[in-house]
């Protein structure tokens, strides 16, 4: 019997290794990884030029307080300020809490202006932005709010891609707009680029705060550092965690300088936010992300997984009803929810993915250091499974 509270679908599969793009398990079988711990393991397991930094750290020092300054802190918030929007870093530990610095920082800085009655923010309907009754209340589906009432007031859901939706819901309360321009947990949904721009418009003509959560799609994952470089629409704060520590608990939310000379001390905190082993791996991890042509293979094997995966829809119409995304992150919704067998199945011939969206979408994030042959291995399981059904 296990002492664990069972607050997760677990398998009986039990890993206790990892290398590059693939896992190991106990008895020794040999997995692909093309769920890399839900868009996590960016530079796949123990990367040897990110796990020999930590090594050296761990020699050194672990922990110390943010009441003292922390040079590989310094270092990583400079280099991210200076490839992004920001003007300045808040680091955390996962990015529960970048939503939550997120929440906080956008009140603080209205009732820093003597507005405090603008508290309300605007989310999009499928959206996911954690699991704390802030988040839930937030964004979530329903099984994550079920039982978790009262739900914090202060926010108000609109349909995604809805401008005329979102517009009907602003009133001299509203303070901000906070959504993911890709839905992972959602069903893997991009936000058309036009709602975004029109989003972007308004919220700067209302005086209102526009915050990108970028956990999932950011850092690498479609093919540059951050998702809103692509499209071209800065917000004024953007979430950021999982690829960013490579696995190791990191997380950051950045903003720009009106929003974070809100933020005096002990108005806001994290115990281990920015602690020297987070640090060090924080910035081994953009080490590699930032060497020439990193960036450029992401777009080039995202490609070659839309070309590999797109005949698998016109081959099973019957079971296939979309394939979506963008660069690494990528959800084939099914006709008829039964994500979670293939991706069991799947599991039985070495191929890790998981499964979203009331198990009717199955989610590819495989490492971003992820080869064209191993993207043949995981189209041709696919490929046999479907024949199957």
């Amino acid at each position: 019997m296990s002492h664990i509270v069972n607050a997760y679908s677990r398998l009986l599969t039990s890993i206790v290794r990892g290398e590059g793009v693939y896992l190991f398990g106990k008895d020794g079988k040999k997995y692909l990884d093309f769920a890399a711990g839900i868009s996590t393991a960016s530079l796949g397991h123990c990367h040897p030029y990110v796990t020999g930094k930590l090594k050296e750290q761990l020699g050194s020092l672990w922990h110390c307080s943010n009441i003292f300054t922390i040079p590989e802190q310094e270092r990583l918030a400079e280099r991210l300020t200076a490839l992004t929007f920001a003007d300045k870093v808040f680091f955390c530990s996962s990015g529960l809490e970048a939503t939550e610095a997120a929440i906080k920082f956008i009140r603080r800085y209205f009732y820093s202006q003597g507005q405090g009655r603008r508290n309300r923010i605007i989310t999009i309907e499928g959206g996911f932005h954690g699991r704390s009754i802030a988040a839930i209340s937030a964004g979530g589906n329903e099984k994550s709010r079920e039982g978790f009432a009262p739900l914090l007031p202060g926010f108000d859901k609109v349909p995604r891609n809805d401008i005329k939706a979102l517009e009907e819901k602003i009133s001299d309360e509203t303070a901000a707009v906070f959504l993911e321009p890709i839905q992972s947990e959602g069903g893997v949904y991009t936000l058309d680029v036009k709602y975004l721009q029109k989003v972007r418009e308004i919220t700067k003509a209302q005086g209102m705060i526009l915050c990108f959560d970028e956990v999932q799609c950011g850092y690498g994952r479609i093919g540059s550092l951050f998702h809103y470089q692509n499209i071209g629409i800065e917000p004024d704060m953007l979430t950021c965690a999982k690829a960013i520590g490579n696995g190791f608990p990191l997380a950051a939310c950045l903003v720009r300088d009106y929003i974070a000379e809100a933020i005096t001390p002990g108005t806001h905190g994290s115990t281990y936010g920015g602690n020297p082993l987070a640090m060090t791996v924080g910035n081994a991890v953009l080490d590699v992300m930032l060497e020439e042509g990193f960036f450029g293979h992401v777009r080039r094997v995202s490609k070659c997984l839309k070309e590999k995966l797109l005949p698998l829809a016109e081959e099973f119409p019957e079971i296939i009803s979309e394939i979506r995304g963008e660069g690494l992150l990528i959800g084939i919704e099914l006709k008829v929810p039964f994500a979670d067998k293939i991706v069991g199945q799947s599991l039985d011939k070495g191929l890790i993915m998981t499964r979203v969206l009331n198990n009717v979408v199955i989610r590819i994030t495989p490492p971003l250091i992820v080869e064209d042959k191993h993207v043949s291995i995981a189209c041709d399981i696919l490929y046999k499974l479907f024949l199957k059904i």
